[in-house]
This record gives C-alpha cells, sequence and structure tokens, in this order.
C-alpha cells in the first residue's frame, strides 16, 4: 500500500508540535536557538503538516530538541495508537 505523505507529514507535526511544547520553547524561541536557521512560519508549516520535512531537517531539529530523531517520527502510518503512545510522552496541553 502506498504511503500517504500528507498523513506521515501531519503524524509528523503532531509530534514536533507535541515535543516543541514538551522542551517549553515556542516557536520563535526555536527560530532564536536554531540562529534562524528554523523559521517560525515554516516550522508551524511543518507542525501543521502542510509542509513535509526533509531528513536532514528533521535531524536537526532532534538535536535541538534533544531527543532521539526516531520520536519524531511514526513508528507506523498506520497504527495510531502508537502515534497516540508517543503523544502522551509529550503531552501538549500540559506544558502550556
Amino acid at each position: 500500500m502506498p504511503v500517504d505523505r500528507r498523513h506521515v507529514d501531519a503524524l509528523v507535526g503532531d509530534r514536533l508540535r507535541a515535543v516543541r511544547k514538551w522542551r517549553r520553547m515556542t516557536l520563535a524561541q526555536v527560530e532564536e536557538t536554531s540562529g534562524g536557521e528554523f523559521r517560525t512560519s515554516v516550522l508551524g508549516a511543518y507542525e501543521r503538516g502542510e509542509r513535509g520535512l526533509a531528513v536532514t531537517r528533521l535531524l536537526r531539529l532532534a538535536q535541538l530538541y534533544d531527543v532521539p530523531p526516531s520520536e519524531l517520527l511514526p513508528e507506523d502510518d498506520q497504527d495510531s495508537e502508537q502515534d497516540d503512545a508517543a503523544l502522551q510522552r509529550f503531552p501538549p496541553d500540559s506544558v502550556l
């Protein structure tokens, strides 16, 4: 079965947002921490799943957030229970 790119982008975006909030960072703080490497508008598009993320950019964000890259990837895009488990590790509403 082919991979639904938009679905994967949305799952990665959910994880990016959850980890960023778990780190108690705003989009502006990520931009500042990255020295402007990641603009707030682009980060927001990644988090909303509107824009795909190159592997090198994903690795760099994992470094900035100090998490293993695997935390930003869906384990199995067919299994939403696994994605829910990741959001429980980094609950977005528990921070802000």
